[in-house]
C-alpha cells in the first residue's frame, strides 16, 4: 500500500466500465469529477460507475467534486478559431456564437476594469494576448502568442480586480446536483480568501459532514491569504495549471514547496496538480522531468498527486495511473529507507 494517493479526473477517454475498472485496478483512489465541463448526465455516470465497481471489486474509491469556482471563459465558437501573431480578437458581452475574429467573454460585469496593456491568458497560458483598449461592451486584444482557440477555455487576466461572490450561481446548482451522491470532497476553485471556504462549509457541512472541503490556490489573492485559508480547509489543491499564469512561472516550484511545508505544519492534506505526466496524453510513457516531478512532489511530503488531461482525453488513462503508481511506490520506499537512517 502506499502512502501518497493518486486522484484521477474523469473525462471522456475514462467514463467507461472497461476503462475505470482498468484504472482502479492499476492504483486509481480518488475520481475527480471536474464541473468546468461535462453534464450532470456524464458525472452521474460516473459516480453510479464507481459505486458500481466498488461493490464488484470490494475497493472504496472515492468521490471528489471540483467546482468551477469565478472562472472567466470563451464563450461557443462555430469551430476552432487559428489565432496567428498580431492579429486583432475582440471579445464581447453578447453572448454570441464567435466565429472570424469576434468572441463571447462570460464575464458578468463591465469590461472597462481590464485595462490597456493587461496581458489576458488563455488555456493555461497556451495563448496569450494583450489589451489594447476596452468599453463597458468590448475588449479589443492583439496576439502577442498564437495557437488554435477553441471554446469554453479558461482566461486569465492577472492584475484585474474581479466582482465575484463566494459562490457562483453555476455552482450553488452543482452543489445541489451532487448532494444526492454522497460525495467525499468537494474543492473550491480560485479560493481567495477564508470567507469563500467558511461559506461553502456551511452549506456542505448540515448536508454532508463527513464530506472534506478542500480549496484550491490558483491566484494571488490566495497565496497572499494561504494561512487563513489553510487554516479553515480541510486540504490544500496547488493548483499550478492557473498558478504559473498569475505568478511568474519560474517561481511555481517554490510555491510548492512552501505550500506543502505550511499544509504539513498544519496537519492539513494537499494535492499537487497539473500537467504531472502531461505528455502521456498521447505518448506511451513519460518525459524523465515529468517522472522527476511527481517523484519531488512526494519527498516533499505531498499526500496526493493529481492527474487531469492525462486520463479526461488521453489515449489510454489506466496506463497513466499505472505508471503514477510506480512512481510513487520507487519514490515513497526510497523516502522511508532515507527517514529510518536519519533516525
Amino acid at each position: 500500500m502506499v502512502r501518497t494517493k493518486i486522484i484521477a479526473t474523469i473525462g471522456p477517454a475514462s467514463n467507461t466500465e472497461k476503462i475505470l475498472r482498468k484504472m482502479i485496478l492499476s492504483g486509481l483512489d480518488i475520481v475527480r469529477l471536474n464541473f468546468s465541463h461535462g453534464t450532470y448526465k456524464d458525472h452521474a455516470k460516473t459516480v453510479n460507475l464507481v459505486y458500481k465497481l466498488n461493490k464488484k471489486l470490494r475497493r472504496a474509491i472515492k468521490v471528489m467534486q471540483d467546482l468551477e469556482g469565478f472562472r472567466i471563459r470563451i464563450g461557443r465558437l462555430r469551430y476552432p478559431l487559428n489565432l496567428h501573431k498580431r492579429s486583432i480578437l475582440y471579445f464581447t458581452k453578447e453572448n454570441i456564437i464567435g466565429e472570424n475574429n469576434l468572441v463571447h467573454l462570460d464575464y458578468p460585469y463591465e469590461f472597462t476594469i481590464f485595462k490597456r496593456g493587461m496581458h489576458m491568458y488563455i488555456n493555461d497560458g497556451r495563448i496569450i494576448l494583450k489589451i489594447r483598449n476596452s468599453t463597458k461592451k468590448v475588449i479589443k486584444s492583439e496576439v502577442i502568442t498564437e495557437g488554435i482557440l477553441d471554446e469554453r477555455k479558461g482566461v486569465n487576466i492577472p492584475g484585474a480586480k474581479l466582482r465575484f461572490s463566494s459562490l457562483t450561481d453555476k455552482d450553488k446548482k452543482d452543489i445541489s446536483f451532487i448532494i444526492p451522491y454522497s460525495p467525499d470532497f468537494i474543492a473550491q476553485s480560485f479560493v481567495r480568501c477564508a470567507r469563500d471556504i467558511s461559506y461553502l462549509k456551511k452549506i456542505i457541512k448540515p448536508r454532508l459532514p463527513n464530506c472534506k472541503i478542500f480549496a484550491k490556490i490558483e491566484s494571488q489573492e490566495g497565496l497572499k491569504n494561504l494561512n487563513d485559508i489553510i487554516r479553515v480547509s480541510e486540504g490544500i489543491i496547488i493548483a499550478r495549471g492557473d498558478l504559473g499564469v498569475c505568478v511568474p512561472i519560474y517561481k511555481v516550484p517554490i510555491i510548492q514547496k512552501e505550500i506543502i511545508k505550511k499544509c504539513r505544519l498544519a496537519n492539513k492534506p494537499v494535492v499537487v496538480a497539473t500537467q504531472m505526466l502531461e505528455s502521456m496524453v498521447k505518448e506511451s510513457l513519460p518525459t524523465r522531468a515529468e517522472v522527476t516531478d511527481v517523484a519531488n512532489a512526494i519527498f516533499d511530503g505531498a499526500n496526493f498527486v493529481m492527474l487531469s488531461s492525462e486520463t479526461t482525453i488521453g489515449k489510454h488513462p489506466h496506463k497513466v495511473v499505472e505508471m503514477m503508481n510506480k512512481i510513487i511506490k520507487y519514490a515513497e520506499k526510497y523516502k522511508n529507507e532515507l527517514d529510518s537512517f536519519l533516525i
